[in-house]
């Protein structure tokens, strides 16, 4: 990716901001993988999709399941995606066009940060 201006870097937080926030973060396995993880750290909630849900029209990495919006990062036109819940440790390596998505333990997301 090439290097975003300030500017730009400011206009690409706040579209994202706004598409983004309040909505919930699901995770790319499969309802067995989700039950390991389960048995692992019960406390821990995530938001796995119905094998069979179907993306929004004209957003790919959006789905609505009963009502409520989902966002799959491994399809957001970005990089890489990190997930980073309340609490959780982080890595420190900076990566521009990476998408941070911060979240409630609920996996809804709260905020997002580009590095």
């Amino acid at each position: 990716m090439n290097q975003l201006s300030d500017e730009q870097q400011q206009e690409r937080l706040h579209g994202w901001t706004q598409k983004l926030t309040g909505l919930y973060i699901s995770q790319d396995m499969s309802e067995a993988d989700y039950m390991r993880v389960k048995e692992r750290d019960p406390k821990l909630e995530l938001q796995v999709l119905p094998e069979d849900a179907q993306a929004e029209k004209d957003t790919p990495w959006l789905f609505v399941v009963d009502g409520k919006k989902f966002v799959k990062p491994s399809l957001l036109p970005f990089d890489g995606s990190r997930h980073i819940r309340p609490g959780r440790p982080i890595t420190r390596d900076l990566r521009q066009d990476r998408i941070n998505l911060y979240s409630e333990d609920d996996g809804k997301i709260t905020k997002i940060a580009f590095f």
